[in-house]
């Protein structure tokens, strides 16, 4: 049983630079498509308030 314990490996294995490189690129392109997304919602509401806003003055302007 000891001897089974000293050849356990662990997961949790530190990191070299390229893997960390690799994690942090990774980081940066889910947090680009995420405010590219959550950007994308924002001005599409905005577009269609606008329009609704040109629609509504056109309508009751007369």
């Amino acid at each position: 049983m000891e001897r089974a314990s000293l050849h356990h490996h662990h997961k949790h294995r530190h990191p070299d630079d390229s893997e960390i490189f690799k994690q942090q690129s990774l980081g940066a392109i889910r947090r680009r498509k995420i405010i590219s997304r959550v950007l994308f919602t924002v001005l599409s509401i905005v577009a269609a308030c606008i329009v609704a806003f040109i629609a509504w003055s056109v309508i009751y302007d007369k």
